[in-house]
């Protein structure tokens, strides 16, 4: 049985920060004549939204799909679902809406596959950096840049396993926690299933199947998902030992005793970090919040 290839185009939108890095890129999934979006991006970006459009071409949009509830993913959502009378999906009840038959979409589960008409993706949920993080498996794809950009990073142009992932891994340096909605605890566990899913994608032997490609919501592609996934792992558990190393000392504490975020996040991320304290504390609170989950606090 021949495995019919999605063919995938990156659209980078211009809202760059320190939290999306080069910005926010929108996916189109598409098989022969429909097309899925997955993150249209912000709202107060029209020209990324025209260029959507225009990429689309004539093609009709079945669905919109949001990796998790951020704005720079879901703002630009239902002005798309009016353009396109799509429905909007996520894992998020509250991020979906109607099309134009206006039915209420289900919300994305997990192994769910999705009809991007003659091909199709699975959702794999992987909370942490929101508990409604997912990501889609694409068993056969072929990306197709029609803006070559080159902060999207270089893709071989064979067909290749694809794993989108949203914000839970980036293309480049790490992602934010957003505590206490996210914990640290539910993403070491969406990293484990991440690379033992680029594992056993390697492990099989057939057409389209071995390292799977990484496309990230930001930042640069990589070319192996199980190895992004355990550099993850790694600097998460680095992290983790300095946080006890640093409970050892008793540096980061509060007057009344307690471990206090905001002061583990300054010790952590030091005072010139690009990250904003409240991410730093976000972060250091999730950690704080794993440790005590282990009894360690």
């Amino acid at each position: 049985m021949t495995m019919t290839t999605t063919s995938v185009t990156r659209l980078l939108c211009e809202n760059p920060s320190p939290m999306t890095l080069e910005g926010t890129t929108t996916y189109l999934l598409a098989g022969e004549d429909t097309v899925a979006v997955v993150d249209p991006g912000p709202a107060d970006h029209p020209e990324h939204l025209e260029a959507i459009l225009s990429a689309l071409g004539k093609r009709r949009v079945t669905q919109i799909l949001v990796t998790h509830r951020h704005r720079d993913h879901t703002g630009a959502a239902s002005v798309l679902a009016q353009r396109t009378g799509a429905p909007v999906r996520g894992a998020d009840p509250e991020q979906c809406l109607p099309g134009a038959d206006g039915r209420s979409p289900a919300p994305l589960t997990h192994g769910e596959r999705l009809d991007l008409g003659d091909a199709v993706a699975e959702v794999v949920h992987t909370p942490g950096h929101t508990s409604d993080s997912i990501c889609l498996f694409l068993p056969r794809a072929q990306v197709v840049d029609e803006t070559g950009d080159d902060r999207l990073g270089h893709v071989a142009p064979e067909p290749a396993a694809m794993m989108l992932t949203g914000d839970t891994i980036l293309g480049r340096g790490t992602t934010m926690l957003d505590h206490p909605d996210g914990t640290l605890t539910d993403y070491l566990s969406s990293l484990d299933r991440l690379a033992q899913f680029g594992d056993r994608q390697k492990d099989q032997d057939r057409p389209g199947h071995g390292d799977v490609l990484m496309l990230p919501a930001h930042g640069p592609a990589q070319p192996s998902l199980a190895e992004s996934a355990r550099a993850y792992l790694a600097h998460r558990q680095e992290r983790l030992d300095q946080v006890r190393a640093l409970l050892a000392e008793a540096r980061p504490f509060s007057p009344d005793g307690e471990a206090d975020p905001e002061a583990l996040g300054r010790i952590l991320y030091g005072t010139t970090s690009p990250l904003p304290a409240r991410v730093t504390t976000k972060i250091a609170a999730a950690q704080l919040d794993h440790l005590r989950r282990l009894g360690e606090l």
